[in-house]
């Protein structure tokens, strides 16, 4: 085997995170000042949410801060579309409209990775209810552990997240390897780290300290067994 570890991103590399916006402002229709939400109206506030979610979550490491910055951000995006409903209500709805959603490859690299024995580990930058989500997809099955930036304090391309997963894997820096679609965050935070990099280039990116490219998972467990 050429690695005693796997390191795996999670969005953009095993799933993608998507927004059901028609289906928000249909929760929220019945809340609107004007009467006037619509698709088109509501999808920059709600998309920007998701993304000040994703900038900001790592600051909120408990549950009880996460559930507070959760019900923020959905009154704030509520505010921009002229909404007033409880907080509860639109902290719901916002979980509800998010899915994610595993691409076509990902559950059966999974369980081949599994097959050949070698330890995968999720290292990713996601909040503290990355285990929850993973639950959710059936796939804690496949994993040897998680480090998650949120519960961590420290995001890629940090070397500390690295040095983290290492540790955790109890296994040096050149027999593990990052997976990931992130060019700086997956590939020159792991190369930095000492550790080889697979970069999953699903859009046609360039990313030069890669140490492989593929253009989806498929690819992996040929790599792993070397």
């Amino acid at each position: 085997m050429r690695y005693d570890a796997v390191f795996l991103d999670v969005d953009g590399t095993l799933l993608w995170v998507d927004l059901d916006v028609e289906g928000y402002v249909e929760d929220l229709s019945p809340y609107s000042n004007n009467g006037g939400l619509t698709v088109e109206g509501a999808a920059g506030p709600v998309w920007g949410s998701l993304r000040r979610h994703i900038h900001e979550n790592i600051e909120h490491r408990t549950e009880e801060a996460l559930a507070r910055f959760r019900r923020r951000n959905a009154e704030r995006t509520a505010g921009e579309l002229g909404v007033e409903a409880p907080s509860e209500v639109l902290a719901e709805v916002a979980e509800r409209r998010i899915s994610f959603n595993p691409y076509p490859e990902a559950e059966s690299v999974l369980e081949e990775l599994k097959t050949l024995g070698v330890p995968v580990y999720v290292v990713s930058n996601w909040d503290i209810e990355l285990e929850k989500v993973l639950e959710g997809l059936g796939w804690m099955r496949f994993f040897d552990g998680i480090v998650a930036s949120a519960v961590l304090g420290v995001e890629k391309p940090r070397r500390e997240i690295y040095e983290e997963a290492l540790r955790v894997a109890g296994v040096p820096a050149d027999r593990a390897v990052m997976v990931g679609n992130d060019p700086v965050s997956d590939v020159k935070g792991a190369s930095e780290a000492g550790v080889d990099a697979v970069f999953i280039d699903r859009k046609g990116s360039e990313a030069p300290e890669a140490t492989f490219v593929l253009s989806d998972l498929r690819g992996l467990p040929g790599i792993v067994r070397g």
